[in-house]
């Protein structure tokens, strides 16, 4: 299972290079990105910043790269299909202002986008999870609406479309909270907005007869900064630890199913672990929460050698060097440390 997951991975990488608008590259995947991006040099030239979080099949985003040819404009899309089509798109259309992120929007916004560098934001049509167990899974929660006002330019705009009339009032609640942020309309949203290039998604909802509430909201002041992970130095190895000794992996798996560890307000949890089919080893579902950071990575507990042991993040799913992913393997490996007390660590970066 790992492996072909290792594989989907390296499929998609492409480096980041340098760009020219004669050669355009459209897409890039966030974990191989900077911090933050020089989105300057990665179009080759100056110019306005326009962000579309999960442009689906890429008609919106397109439709405003032709409209803005002078705008920067990039997509940021965690979906795998959706960025297949998006990029057909882009290259039967040849456009050439437009680039791709394939990644987590929440992230993306944090790690890449420079605190009032954007001019435009646009988010059409999020899931609006509508069973209220599942709201804390929505986009657009107070931490994330803040992180946008943060990120756009003073008196930059935000335009969020949804279909769902109570994930709109939900909506109107958490903008009307954001410091920062007003809307540019007499009302917090209208249902119709001229000269728009509708969705698909969107389409099908207004030939079905359904209404859609658009809001166009604007930075009108000052935005409190917005807590992110805490980053590891660059010089940093990433975490891990190596032993000597075979493992029950029984026992090991006993230590570490469901285990949850808290540390202030940094939370981490095994949400899963999968056994390889034709390998020993363990790869391990990891959920951590720094405050208002949610992640969801993957760790690897595998032979190194003869009689050699290894925990190391998995090169799977956009994983980045924090401090939280650091401390969340020490707790794994002290886990495992319980289950395999005859390990004897050979070599150490946690």
């Amino acid at each position: 299972m790992a492996s072909v997951w290792e594989d989907k991975a390296s499929a998609l990488q492409i480096p980041p290079g340098r760009f020219r608008l004669g050669d355009p590259r459209w897409l890039l995947e966030l974990r191989h990105l900077p911090w933050p991006m020089d989105w300057a040099a990665c179009f080759g030239r100056d110019g306005p910043l326009h962000v579309e979080i999960g442009f689906g099949d890429g008609i919106f985003l397109a439709a405003l790269a032709r409209r803005m040819p002078e705008a920067n404009c990039v997509g940021v899309e965690r979906a795998l299909e959706p960025t297949r089509w998006a990029l057909r798109r882009l290259r039967r259309e040849g456009l050439e202002n437009v680039r791709l992120v394939l990644g987590d929007a929440f992230a993306a916004l944090a790690l890449i986008f420079l605190p009032g560098s954007i001019a435009g934001l646009y988010i059409n049509f999020p899931d609006p999870w509508p069973k209220a167990r599942h709201h804390h899974r929505r986009l657009l929660t107070p931490a994330f609406l803040q992180l946008t006002a943060h990120r756009l330019q003073p008196g930059g705009t935000l335009l969020i479309a949804t279909d769902d009339v109570d994930y709109a009032l939900w909506i109107a609640d958490v903008l009307r909270e954001t410091p920062g942020l007003e809307s540019a309309l007499e009302t917090p949203w209208v249902h119709a907005l001229p000269d728009r290039e509708p969705t698909r998604y969107e389409r099908k909802a207004l030939a079905a007869g359904r209404v859609c509430f658009y809001f166009v909201w604007r930075r009108n002041g000052p935005v409190p900064a917005p807590s992110l992970p805490r980053i590891m130095r660059p010089e940093e190895a990433m975490p891990h630890r190596i032993w000597k000794g075979t493992p029950e992996l029984s026992r090991v798996i006993e230590a570490l199913r469901g285990r949850l560890w808290q540390d202030g307000e940094t939370i981490w949890r095994v949400k899963a672990l999968y056994r390889p089919v034709a390998e020993e080893g363990l790869l391990i579902e990891l959920l951590m929460a720094e405050g208002q950071w949610v992640e969801q990575v993957a760790l690897r507990f595998q032979p190194h050698g003869s009689g050699v042991w290894i925990l190391k993040p998995a090169e799977i799913g956009g994983i980045r060097p924090t401090e939280a992913l650091k401390m969340g393997v020490r707790a794994v490996a002290r886990a495992i440390e319980e289950a395999t007390p005859e390990f004897q660590v050979l070599s150490s970066t946690i």
